[in-house]
């Protein structure tokens, strides 16, 4: 399996606070059966913005720590870019990272907000004339997803592919997320799964997530496709043959 959305890389944010936190992380996620992990630090304006160059380093850093402690989960270079003006720009300067170098382009919307972004359309349209495919992060989390799922059917329709939370369907997020997660498996609206680990507590919960995303979609191939297809094909830089979600 791939984690396509995990902070893992210490001292660059709010995930692993030191290199023993990491080789925690990386342990239990090997013994999960993950062989790679996609790093997604944040990149927020005026707040984090790790050096692009000093941020691959680490990777890379923690990529040789990971072998000198027997982990064989190899690290890719990433980020999650907290929604703003031109990501496409951003992404073009390197002054963040796509998904391993690839076009695909991790976002995140603001968790708090009752309606999606004003522009929201405008940046997607943008990264996609440039060539790259927007993913959008855990939209299960979102305020203004409260309103009902199906919001986000038309961003599906422009191109958006949606990663999903794997602690959300365990509630880890609030009732609100979990309820989100549900209907939008039902509504066949997952495009991914990530851990979006902090530390080790959601590998710690993901066989009990992973049995109740089995009880929802009962579609081993569709299953095939969210945890290894895809992430696969975002790791290698494939194209990705999006599917639409249900009208109801």
């Amino acid at each position: 399996m791939i984690d396509m959305h995990c902070h893992i890389v210490p001292f660059t944010d709010d995930g692993a606070v030191d290199n023993d936190a990491s080789l925690e992380m990386g342990k239990l996620a090997m013994e999960l059966g993950y062989t790679d992990i996609i790093c997604t630090s944040h990149y927020i304006i005026h707040d984090i913005e790790n050096d692009y160059s000093e941020y691959r380093d680490n990777v890379e850093k923690l990529n040789k720590l990971f072998e000198e402690n027997g982990i064989t989960v190899k690290l890719h270079p990433g980020n999650e870019i907290f929604f703003t003006n031109d990501i496409v720009n951003l992404v073009k300067d390197k002054k963040v990272s796509s998904l391993n170098d690839t076009k695909y382009v991790l976002v995140e919307f603001p968790l708090f907000n009752n309606t999606l972004p004003m522009n929201a359309y405008d940046e997607f349209n943008a990264l996609q004339d440039a060539g790259y495919t927007p993913i959008l992060a855990h939209p299960e989390r979102y305020d203004f997803v409260s309103k009902g799922v199906e919001c986000l059917i038309p961003l599906v329709e422009s191109g958006v592919l949606l990663q999903a939370n794997m602690g959300s369907i365990n509630g880890k997020y609030g009732k609100h997320a979990q309820k989100n997660i549900k209907k939008m498996l039902k509504l066949n609206m997952v495009h991914f799964f990530g851990t979006d680990s902090h530390n080790t507590s959601v590998y710690e919960m993901q066989e009990k997530a992973l049995k109740k995303v089995k009880k929802i979609i009962k579609d081993d191939e569709l299953i095939e496709k969210i945890f290894v297809e895809n992430p696969q094909k975002v790791l290698n830089n494939e194209k990705i043959s999006i599917w639409y979600p249900k009208s109801k």
